[in-house]
């Protein structure tokens, strides 16, 4: 595994090691970086939106549950699970915190009183992960929308996971051409990975546990010409678009991290993809690509994987016997995600899942009421769904992986049912609901 620095001549990677309290202090300054506002909500604010936690003013510790919170948190045993001592829960959710700029988001996460991000925050809290990677989540070029959310959302919420990391995306950057054929150059549709601005759809690593910066390796700029065997639309594009055409839409990282007291490793491979309503026509196959580049990379032959070449230059994949866990939107691209009707085996000709070097534990939903006794039809009650898409199947989207050696104790999706503890976060009918469900997988450390 190298050991060299990487700091990307694209963009900034940042891994920040703080403690929970450290953070809260660091988005009070964050604060007072832009325009005048406030650092909490008032009266009226707080009461606008009932369903989500009333969260102290930063630096101040949550109030003590009222009883009757205490009796509904003894009914979490039927939607959440108590993570086995000594256990790494790792853990993804699509956050979709997005906006019209990265500048908007800020502003928006700044106050500590984003619904949306307090539905996260909550939604990570009552599943506590040690290692959570947010997709769908903005990036902006100094990493202070990182670093907010942890500061004014996930640190309040109960969260310790003091490391995050995370690096610029191939969204919204312009590539120059016309990627999308429309006779023009410019907008979301020639981007490298679409996007309205550089870094819509970006991620975010979360850990308990030190990230071993020196060690992580990005592989935003691979360009999709270079991958073997590809299924890049020849006729379709010229050389100046293949010469420019990233593979990834957005970026693929692993993100080493040390999870016991012997140095043991754990090696986060991160991923996501375009929105499925922003897609293009090639970038179904792209993704698919981009699955097959991922199991090259973890699947422990030199040979399969030599093409591989990260941003610095560095050649070559994950080094055999290494222990790695894929996490994010690897296992679907837009448009050919797999439907929930279809049998859990049916997703076994998509890249990855089919590969040896991972296992799927199939997460179910934890739940104490049988999913075909609530609302919708069969296809918007599939235990394995991660996404509801309004008009059609839910979706399997957001995965997490072990490679095929992990001593995999448990595995969940949350998404209580009405009536059950934490329904609110998921009430289709209910403000600042995702779209998305966190799905969660606990490894025994190595």
């Amino acid at each position: 595994m190298p050991t060299g620095p990487r700091m990307s001549a694209h963009g900034l990677r940042r891994t920040l090691a703080i403690s929970a309290t450290a953070g809260i202090a660091g988005g009070l300054l964050l604060g007072a970086a832009g325009p005048a506002h406030a650092t909490h909500a008032s009266d009226g604010e707080e009461s606008s939106a009932p369903s989500l936690p009333s969260y102290p003013a930063p630096g101040q510790p949550l109030p003590t549950p009222a009883p009757e919170e205490a009796a509904d948190a003894a009914d979490a045993a039927d939607t959440t699970v108590e993570k086995a001592e000594g256990d790494v829960r790792v853990a993804t959710l699509h956050a979709g915190l997005t906006g019209d700029s990265a500048e908007t988001v800020l502003e928006t996460l700044r106050g500590g009183h984003s619904p949306a991000a307090r539905t996260v925050a909550r939604t990570a809290h009552l599943n506590a992960p040690d290692i959570l990677v947010l997709t769908g989540t903005t990036h902006d070029s100094d990493g202070r929308i990182a670093d907010t959310l942890n500061a004014r959302y996930l640190a309040p919420a109960g969260l310790d996971l003091p490391y995050v990391y995370t690096a610029p995306t191939n969204s919204g950057i312009d590539s120059g051409t016309d990627l999308d054929g429309d006779g023009r150059i410019g907008g979301p549709g020639d981007a490298l990975g679409y996007g309205e601005f550089p870094g819509q759809h970006g991620m975010v690593v979360y850990s308990a546990y030190p990230i071993l910066e020196d060690e992580v390796r990005t592989f935003q700029d691979f360009l999709w010409q270079d991958m073997p065997d590809n299924s890049l639309p020849q006729a379709d594009y010229s050389d100046l678009d293949k010469s420019v055409l990233r593979l990834s839409a957005t970026s693929l990282w692993d993100v080493p991290v040390e999870i016991g007291d012997d140095g043991e490793t754990l090696h986060v491979i991160a991923n996501s993809q375009t929105p499925e309503q922003e897609a293009r026509s090639f970038d179904d196959v792209r993704a698919a690509d981009e699955r097959r580049f991922i199991e090259d990379y973890v699947s422990a032959d030199p040979q399969g994987g030599a093409y591989i070449y990260d941003d610095v230059g560095e050649a070559g994949a994950l080094e055999p016997d290494s222990s790695f866990v894929v996490v994010g939107e690897p296992g679907a691209g837009p448009g050919d995600s797999a439907p929930a009707e279809a049998e859990p085996e049916d997703d076994r000709d998509l890249p990855l899942l089919d590969s040896p070097a991972v296992q799927d534990p199939l997460p179910e939903a934890v739940t104490d009421q049988p999913l075909n006794a609530r609302a919708g039809d069969d296809t918007d009650t599939d235990e394995h769904a991660t996404r509801a898409v309004e008009g059609e199947p839910d979706r399997r989207v957001s995965l997490v992986l072990p490679d095929a050696e992990a001593e995999v104790s448990d595995s969940g999706i949350f998404w209580p049912a009405e009536g059950e503890f934490g329904f609110d976060l998921v009430d289709p009918a209910g403000n600042a609901v995702l779209a998305d469900r966190l799905v969660w997988v606990d490894l025994q450390a190595p």
